[in-house]
């Protein structure tokens, strides 16, 4: 979406993003007076952005046109005196990079004698402009997360000169890929936490003249006599590979094996070859639990590095890569599932997991499945985590993270009314104008259960009201309802009710840039298209600094750890090093003081665990039905803000996220949705009406994995036409289009949005 003008807090990040090392040749930058106007410029005919302040007034942000060979911009209207503190971001060619220069001021002359021009040398990076920082008042620039400064995890697929070496983690698995016979490939079995992870190694000599593919196994335990399978054959069995070897033994924790003939084909393996591989487990007795298992299906395409996302083809479902448009995920999508486990969609790996994240993953997940109140695990058979009981806050919503997300899925209303809502935040406040201070009853959060005494309040659903019911074209019935909330104990003035989110998927968001989310932005709706999607803007809990937010129905936090330790703080009472006191209101007693009960370890890999969880691939991506509706989806104007597609930062710590183009279908940006879908708790930048748009990538698999359907920030929608209907504000054009839409074309449109 073209931007012509850009304003306020949306941009002002501009300062310190994408920061690059200076080039040999940095453009030339300056301005030129002349009479009552000053010409600022740019030496180069890629885009530019001028960012300034006119005698300490409002920072201004403009695109720059291109004038002569130069992007340029003029300031009119100024007298002798008049200053102008500004800034400019351009894009660099030679380094195919964006750069900032120095903040500079310019004193107004109008005799046209004294330019002040500049060499483009980048600001320092420390996220504070090199001159001139924003007057008081202003919130600051937005510090991005990521840069060329942030320390980088090692990447996954290495190219030498002999050979592309491809590197990925791994887990055991119950029964093979393919059997759906058994529905038993995705789910976790017993002590999955323990000894059960691996990573393999491939070693892909073929592109460098070589004739020999090695696959080396490496383990966090002994194996005894592992199996390697290439090649898939599927004519006996569902599970039957042509390629079938034992891994020789070269230590306790590492195995190998080779093949260089591509008995599929019944040749030597060239380029372009697709080999489907699976290990065969065999942990080293004596162990507790299964000692035997299977592991994850996997396609690597010769000579081209990474394991790619896949479907089966054919009678056989013979492996084939995904289209790039069903990589929803970039290179962390699954692989279209064959074991039939609807329930199981969003608990998987990413496809593209680091060595250095697989065990790390399991363990964030046995947490993510504690029960801290007792230290029980939510599947059976699994130990207590006896570290972890006891630490359940005296007030609190649920005992454990899986309680309200289950399958990592979106939650549902409860089924009957006046029911504690034990899967939804109520977020709560006293708001005087645009300012919202702590309940002194409840804290920011209503928790309504206690460990011991009686619960600050109680809050359910009391009942439903439907507020429009009708038939669209084509005869389809609707009926819009809307939740009336009962509160017991202490009924709040301003609140916001949210149900759970889904998961996945958000290690990706947290990798996009900021300043790609600022090229979304219209917060003035510059090109009079009725969307003005502007940034959210949160405190860092950790630094202080300001940063774009991105997750929470109302984009208020930044980070998917922040994410991670508000909720352990404020659904279950649990202090971590980034939030160390309980949420408390002043008149409330026994929550005061501070402690940090999970440690920064084991809070890393909660955060590991739920920002690598793997995005499934679009499906039906080949369907006519599903393709016509996307070409509907876009004529109706809900790409303007389902932005179907971004990409991830070259500079996101962990290599998984690393320089993705990815498909969530969200810009991230808050949008003014209208009276009825308004709550009365404004939070950070975002008023009562403001919603950032939900990401909907996985939305044609809720009913699988939740058990049935409920959208928007509180669920009243209970299909995915009711959702739409809800849209008003920014999307009452969209909505009007669909209620407009002939049956055909309604119909192909939700095809199209239960295919991501």
């Amino acid at each position: 979406m073209s931007r012509s003008r850009l304003t306020g807090i949306a941009l002002a990040f501009l300062a310190v993003s994408c920061l690059a090392v200076p080039s040999a040749e940095a453009a030339t930058y300056g301005v030129t007076p002349s009479g009552s106007s000053a010409l600022f410029y740019v030496d180069t005919t890629d885009w530019a952005d001028i960012h300034y302040k006119l005698n300490d007034g409002l920072q201004q942000n403009i695109r720059m046109a291109v004038t002569g060979g130069r992007n340029q911009y003029t300031v009119t209207g100024l007298s002798n005196g008049n200053y102008i503190d500004y800034f400019f971001t351009y894009w660099d060619v030679s380094c195919n990079c964006a750069k900032d220069t120095a903040w500079t001021r310019y004193t107004h002359t109008g005799t046209g004698g004294g330019t002040d021009a500049g060499t483009g040398t980048p600001d320092s990076g420390t996220g504070t402009p090199d001159s001139g920082p924003p007057p008081n008042g202003d919130a600051g620039p937005v510090v991005p997360l990521f840069t060329s400064s942030t320390a980088l995890e090692p990447a996954t697929v290495e190219n030498t000169s002999a050979a592309i070496i491809t590197r990925v983690g791994d887990r055991v698995r119950d029964r093979h890929m393919r059997e759906d016979m058994y529905q038993a490939y995705d789910h976790y079995l017993k002590l999955y936490f323990e000894k059960r992870t691996h990573w393999i190694e491939i070693v892909d000599t073929i592109p460098k003249g070589g004739n020999t593919i090695t696959v080396n196994l490496y383990t966090i335990y002994p194996y005894d006599s592992p199996d390697f399978r290439a090649f898939f054959r599927g004519l006996n069995t569902v599970a039957e590979y042509f390629h079938n070897a034992d891994f020789v033994k070269v230590n306790d924790y590492k195995y190998t094996s080779s093949v260089n003939f591509n008995a599929k084909e019944g040749r030597a393996i060239r380029v372009g070859d697709r080999m489907e591989l699976e290990i065969g487990v065999f942990l080293q007795a004596p162990v507790e639990g299964r000692f035997n298992y299977y592991s994850t299906g996997m396609l690597y395409i010769v000579g081209q590095g990474g394991i790619v996302p896949f479907e089966g083809q054919g009678g056989i479902r013979d492996s084939f890569p995904l289209p790039d448009k069903a990589w929803a995920g970039g290179r962390t999508t699954l692989h279209t599932p064959f074991s039939n486990e609807p329930d199981n969609r969003f608990l998987q790996m990413a496809t593209n997991m680091a060595p250095v994240n697989a065990q790390p993953f399991v363990e964030g997940r046995r947490l993510h499945h504690t029960n801290f109140r007792d230290g029980t695990h939510s599947e059976p058979d699994n130990p207590i985590f006896t570290a972890h009981a006891n630490k359940l806050g005296n007030n609190y919503v649920n005992v454990a993270c899986i309680s309200c997300h289950k399958q990592n899925g979106r939650g549902l209303p409860p089924t009957t009314t006046n029911t504690t809502l034990d899967n939804y935040v109520v977020k709560v406040g006293k708001v005087n104008g645009s300012t919202v201070t702590v309940d002194p009853a409840l804290g920011f959060r209503l928790q309504p259960r206690a460990v011991s005494g009686t619960p600050e309040a109680d809050v359910r659903i009391g009942s439903w009201t439907t507020t429009a019911s009708g038939t669209l074209p084509g005869g389809t019935a609707y009926s819009l309802r809307k939740p009336n909330y009962s509160f017991l104990n202490v009924t709040p003035t301003n609140f916001s009710a949210r149900i759970t989110p889904q998961l996945v998927g958000m290690g990706l968001l947290e990798a996009v840039p900021e300043t790609q989310i600022a090229g979304l932005a219209d917060p003035n709706d510059a090109n009079g298209d009725g969307i003005s999607g502007r940034m959210q803007t949160v405190k860092d809990p950790e630094t202080g600094v300001t940063r774009m937010g991105r997750f929470g129905w109302k984009a208020g936090t930044a980070r998917v750890k922040h994410q991670v330790a508000e909720a352990l703080n404020s659904d279950m009472g649990v202090t971590t090093n980034v939030f160390k006191t309980q949420d408390c209101g002043s008149a409330q007693q026994g929550c005061a003081g501070t402690s940090t009960e999970l440690a920064d370890s084991e809070l890393d890999k909660m955060t590991r665990y739920i920002a690598l969880l793997g995005v499934p691939a679009r499906r039906d991506h080949s369907d006519a039905q599903a393709m016509q509706g996307e070409t509907v989806f876009t004529n109706a104007g809900c790409a303007k803000c389902h932005a179907p597609t971004l990409t991830t930062s070259q500079y996101s710590a962990m290599n998984e996220f690393r320089s993705q183009t990815i498909r969530p279908y969200t810009d991230l940006l808050l949008h003014d949705m209208g009276a009825g879908l308004a709550d009365n708790l404004p939070e950070g930048q975002a008023s009562g009406a403001e919603w950032r748009t939900a990401p909907l990538w996985g939305i044609g698999l809720t009913s699988g994995v939740s058990g049935g359907e409920a959208y928007l920030h509180d669920g009243r929608a209970r299909n995915v036409t009711e959702a739409i209907l809800w849209h008003g504000g920014e999307g009452e054009a969209s909505k009007q289009a669909f209620v407009n839409l002939s049956a055909a074309d309604r119909n192909a449109l939700l095809k199209f949005v239960n295919s991501l």
